[in-house]
């Protein structure tokens, strides 16, 4: 911060962490904006808490309030930014927005759309929605991560790991968004090779990010928390209602992508004044900013 530009802040998703915004971060600074990129709850250098109740979003909103008045945005004197989330981070966002509507000069949704705050997600009846319109079970793989010790499997095979999810978008759609498909790729070990934008400079910082033997404990209690024990959804529903989007907002997603349904490109508009879709057009999957980091920051510097 301390910039005549605006800050931004990034929050990334599953299982990432701020560094997957690496490219953002270097562009951004470099032209005068306030970075800030936290690693979230349970991430990284973070704390990953023994409870689930940390994990409520109203706890990890107001944790992102510190992290932006300690970094010295003056909230109380109106400074305001430009929010940007991917995956999960993007689902963090839409409650933190609600709960703080006052700080934001947009909003940017990054490969997973607005996700109103207080709903609570029926899995079986999103299986029959999305295995009608896409083929195949899109949540399946939160059956895994909502298990107890499921991210045990996971530390065993991180590398197998690591090759599913940020292997080509075909590979998630076949073997790790379906429900059995990731836990049966890690007991097997699978690997791929890597995609063309996974640099040797990239892949050793993550797998020093996340080398300790818990790593993806506290990324899989946010699937519990929500998805499985519904904490803090009833409080949501309670103290915000049927919240808009407060300021302008847009989506983003990979021009190549399939594994979405048709609608998220118009979902986030409906609960927002002024709205607009962007595509990445050399993007082929879910981790835009990775794999199409120019374009991504192209869009996001016009959109500001």
């Amino acid at each position: 911060p301390n910039s005549p530009k605006p800050t931004i802040l990034f929050l990334h998703g599953f299982p990432s962490s701020s560094f997957d915004w690496h490219n953002q971060i270097t562009y951004f600074a470099g032209k005068g904006y306030g970075v800030i990129a936290p690693d979230l709850l349970g991430y990284g250098s973070t704390t990953a808490p023994t409870s689930l109740e940390p994990y409520t979003f109203k706890s990890m909103t107001e944790d992102i309030i510190s992290i932006l008045k300690h970094c010295q945005v003056d909230l109380s004197s109106g400074e305001m930014l430009h929010f940007v989330g991917h995956d999960f981070g993007a689902i963090l966002l839409s409650t933190l927005l609600a709960y703080h509507p006052n700080i934001a000069l947009t909003a940017s949704f990054v490969a997973v759309p607005y996700t109103p705050p207080g709903v609570k997600l029926d899995l079986d009846a999103m299986k029959q929605i999305t295995e009608k319109v896409l083929g195949f079970e899109l949540f399946g793989y939160r059956r895994f991560f909502i298990r107890e010790n499921s991210w045990q499997l996971i530390d065993e095979h991180k590398e197998s790991f690591f090759t599913n999810l940020y292997g080509p978008e075909e590979l998630m759609m076949s073997d790790f968004l379906p429900p059995g498909k990731l836990e049966a790729w890690l007991r097997a070990d699978k690997r791929v090779p890597y995609e063309q934008w996974v640099t040797p400079e990239y892949k050793q910082t993550r797998d020093r990010i996340f080398s300790k033997d818990d790593s993806y404990k506290g990324p899989t209690d946010w699937y519990k928390a929500r998805f499985r024990d519904f904490l803090g959804i009833d409080q949501e529903v309670e103290e915000l209602g049927q919240p808009r989007i407060p300021c302008p907002a847009m989506f983003l997603q990979s021009a190549g992508s399939k594994m979405l349904m048709a609608e998220v490109k118009t979902r986030t508009g409906k609960f927002a004044d002024e709205y607009e879709y962007h595509e990445a057009p050399s993007g082929e999957g879910h981790f835009v900013q990775l794999e199409a980091p120019d374009e991504v920051n192209d869009i996001l510097e016009k959109w500001f």
